[in-house]
């Protein structure tokens, strides 16, 4: 087996914990102090905390473990430790959360959405009467001009 550099070391240690931190949030046992206090979802953020390393890190070096924690969250996987009903309730208000967040984005994304086709509907009429100011300035030069009749001496 080949000797690895100092930076290969680093990169495997840190997939390795990045690896086992998104396990521990997947099953819903964060060791963070942070992300054991409150709900969390699985974000780049939260997996960055809980294993105790920079984004950018996971950004540059990591893409896989996005591609991973993306999977995750889309399995909607329910943590092995819920067995209390207390836990399910908080669980359940996570996840309100979550929607109530979801929600909010989507309605400032509709609302630039209506502001972008507002402006694009006043670029349209000006645009028309532009367009309504350019045909009658050609009409009027295409338009014949009698010539004065010159005058007979």
């Amino acid at each position: 087996m080949p000797t690895l550099t100092p930076h290969e070391k680093r990169l495997h240690n840190t997939n390795l914990r990045l690896r086992e931190a998104l396990e521990r949030l997947v099953k819903g046992i964060p060791t963070h102090p942070d992300l054991q206090k409150r709900s969390y979802r699985l974000t780049v953020a939260a997996l960055a905390r809980e294993a105790r390393v920079g984004r950018n890190a996971i950004y540059t070096n990591h893409r896989s473990i996005i591609e991973d924690l993306h999977r995750a969250s889309e399995r909607k996987i329910i943590p092995e430790k819920l067995a209390v009903w207390e836990d399910k309730l908080a669980q359940q208000h996570a996840l309100i959360q979550v929607m109530q967040i979801e929600e909010r984005r989507m309605v400032t994304e509709n609302a630039v959405l209506l502001k972008r086709i507002l402006e694009a509907e006043k670029e349209v009429e000006r645009q028309k009467r532009h367009n309504a100011r350019m045909i009658a300035e050609r009409d009027r030069a295409v338009k014949p001009v009698p010539l004065p009749q010159g005058q007979k001496s």
